[in-house]
């Protein structure tokens, strides 16, 4: 048997009024992110991903 930590997913609205994900623009996170759920660092990858795609333009 592994003793493999499961990650927990959140409600992804519960994770955008988080104060962790305060910084992305709200409306485009929504976007970014259809599913129902994620896990924190499933989330910030994939908004990091895209915001710093933005800001290095």
């Amino acid at each position: 048997m592994t003793d493999k930590k499961v990650p927990v997913k959140y409600k992804t609205e519960s994770l955008l009024k988080s104060k962790g994900f305060a910084k992305y623009q709200q409306d485009f996170a929504r976007v970014l992110l259809p599913d129902p759920e994620y896990t924190v660092e499933e989330a910030k990858e994939i908004l990091d991903k895209f915001f710093e795609k933005k800001e290095g333009k």
